[in-house]
């Protein structure tokens, strides 16, 4: 088995995923100021995950309406951007398309660039510095320098290894499927969600897979009672269970907190199959025709 703590397993990062993790906090691009309200969202790929932490409606006849096209949504953006420009609100096109009004380049970290530049755009500068702070934090004890025993991020990869993850956050549902995203772009693996009715799902659909020896591992994201319930009945229908509780703050911090534990966990579980963690050029060819 590889060694998370050893450099030479880190060999395989050929583009420096690492580094961009690490220095993620404060990349992105700026506005020049706050955009007038009411402000409005909508959003495809890479973008989808910010506009869900800020829950803006989709659609505004006046003010400001950001598109962000974070690709993948086969023509659907620029369809609805015609649309929206047709209407009275300013449209404020982000993303990485040809003719954008703010360009973010791909990348399976773009998510946070996205919601930085919302939140600065819509005058949130209190809500971005708690943001900030919370990832700053994690970033001290999810980085390669720090060993196995204190890096929960390490330690969650291991659980993961040779395991089918099954996500579930009863306190921010969209978190589930941005955690599936960066456990197939970057850990280059498989993953599970639930779907809304979690519990009946997990205490039905996962009855006798035990006793099949199915290597499944359920990561629970967050806290509360839902978060026991789901313990006390997976338990005995998985191959392990691990608890993934946020840090002190408002829920947006804690999502984004958590978002970015789990983009270090599918970075160390790449490297524990010993691939690259960067993007494939077969993604960037599914871009171009997407």
């Amino acid at each position: 088995m590889r060694d998370l703590d050893r450099e030479e397993t880190y060999l395989v990062d050929r583009r420096g995923l690492a580094l961009e993790l690490r220095d993620l906090v404060g990349t992105g691009p700026v506005p020049q100021g706050t955009y007038p309200g009411p402000h409005g969202v909508l959003a495809y790929g890479e973008g989808r995950f910010a506009a869900e932490l800020l829950a803006f409606p989709e659609w505004v006849e006046e003010g400001t309406l950001f598109l962000l096209e974070g690709g993948y949504d086969l023509g659907e953006a620029a369809a609805m951007g015609l649309l929206a420009e047709s209407g009275r609100a300013r449209v404020v096109r982000v993303g990485f398309r040809q003719g954008v009004d703010v360009h973010i380049p791909p990348s399976p970290l773009s998510p946070y660039r996205y919601l930085r530049f919302l939140l600065l755009a819509t005058g949130q500068e209190e809500a971005l510095k708690e943001v900030d702070e919370k990832l700053l934090e994690e970033r001290r004890r999810l980085g390669p320098e720090v060993p196995l025993e204190e890096n929960p991020a390490k330690f969650l990869a291991y659980t993961l290894l040779e395991r089918l993850p099954l996500f579930y956050s009863p306190f921010f549902r969209p978190l589930e499927a941005a955690a599936q995203t960066l456990t197939a772009r970057i850990g280059k693996s498989l993953s599970l969600t639930p779907p809304f009715s979690a519990l009946e799902f997990f205490l039905t659909g996962l009855e006798a897979r035990h006793e099949q020896g199915d290597p499944l591992a359920a990561v629970l994201l967050g806290g509360g009672e839902a978060v026991a319930l789901a313990k006390e009945i997976l338990e005995t229908r998985v191959d392990a269970v691990a608890e993934v509780p946020p840090p002190e703050g408002s829920r947006l911090a804690q999502a984004v907190a958590l978002w970015y534990r789990l983009a270090w966990t599918a970075y160390y579980l790449a490297l524990l199959y010993g691939v690259d963690p960067s993007d494939q050029e077969v993604l960037e060819r599914l871009r171009e025709v997407s």
